[in-house]
């Protein structure tokens, strides 16, 4: 196994594709492309000889627009018994295309690909190719990009500084139907992002509105309904009404049970 994401003095084409027409693609210029890819692929027999082994070969495909990197990918892949390398992909114009064509396990899948979004082709990936798996492999830390990729629904969420033996188990994982992400700080942003989402649900079950639940929280911090009307601006009469919708909202009878069920419910 390689040390890192550099490429070996072995070429990595990618393998050879069904005949493309103009239905494959957007425009001639794409055609084209995915042309050259099918010439090139008729090496890749040649370069990785075919291993035999009683393990599942998990067929990945490739795309990242910086060729030592994607290159690298591919060796990496290659070398391993239970990997085979479908494809590579330096533009993102092509990869539903190749994805549709080649129906690999994985799509191995950046970010940023020149003009085009990762995320924007994980989506078009998910309604044209939707036994594919799909892990983004990116060297950004952006908190918004992972996400917006865990909402569109993607398997896994690594990072380009992951060691070799680590992306390697990653893949396998999601291969198996696991989704993956391997960076503490990122769980923990999923993790926080479920609570909100956790929490928001909560309150759609109680019915309960912003207000109310200030109200209750006020409530759980000892203030009177004498004192909640003098910083809400309102009479003692109103307090108590809405204090009685509460507590038909939360099927409790009195400001204890409205306190100690909202707090159950994670809502203060």
């Amino acid at each position: 196994m390689t040390s890192a994401f550099l490429p070996s003095h072995r070429a990595v084409p990618v393998i050879p594709l069904l005949p493309v027409t103009t239905e494959d693609a957007a425009n001639p210029e794409q055609a084209q492309e995915i042309e050259e890819a099918a010439i090139a692929g008729s090496q890749m027999d040649k370069a990785f000889p075919a291993r035999q082994t009683t393990q599942p070969t998990i067929r990945v495909l490739v795309v990242d627009d910086h060729e030592i990197v994607r290159k690298g990918l591919c060796t990496v892949l290659s070398e391993e018994d239970d990997f085979e390398v479908a494809g590579q992909a330096g533009s993102g114009k092509i990869v539903v295309t190749l994805a549709m064509q080649l129906q690999p396990d994985i799509v191995l899948l950046d970010i940023f690909l020149g003009a085009v979004n990762g995320l924007d082709i994980a989506q078009q990936l998910q309604r044209g190719c939707p036994k594919t798996r799909i892990v983004i492999l990116t060297g950004h830390t952006d908190d918004n990009y992972l996400l917006q990729a865990m909402r569109i629904g993607v398997h896994g969420y690594l990072q380009k500084a992951l060691p070799i033996n680590e992306l390697l188990a990653a893949l396998r994982a999601v291969h198996r139907g696991e989704r993956v992400i391997r960076e503490a700080r990122a769980m923990t942003q999923v993790l926080s992002e479920f609570e909100k989402l956790t929490k928001e649900q909560e309150r759609m079950r109680s019915g309960l509105k912003d207000l109310e639940i200030e109200l209750v929280r006020l409530a759980a911090e000892g203030c009177s309904n004498k004192e909640i009307a003098s910083r809400q601006f309102w009479s003692e009469v109103t307090v108590k009404r809405k204090m009685q919708d509460i507590y038909r909202k939360l099927r409790v009878t009195d400001r204890a049970q409205a306190v100690a069920e909202v707090i159950r419910m994670g809502l203060i």
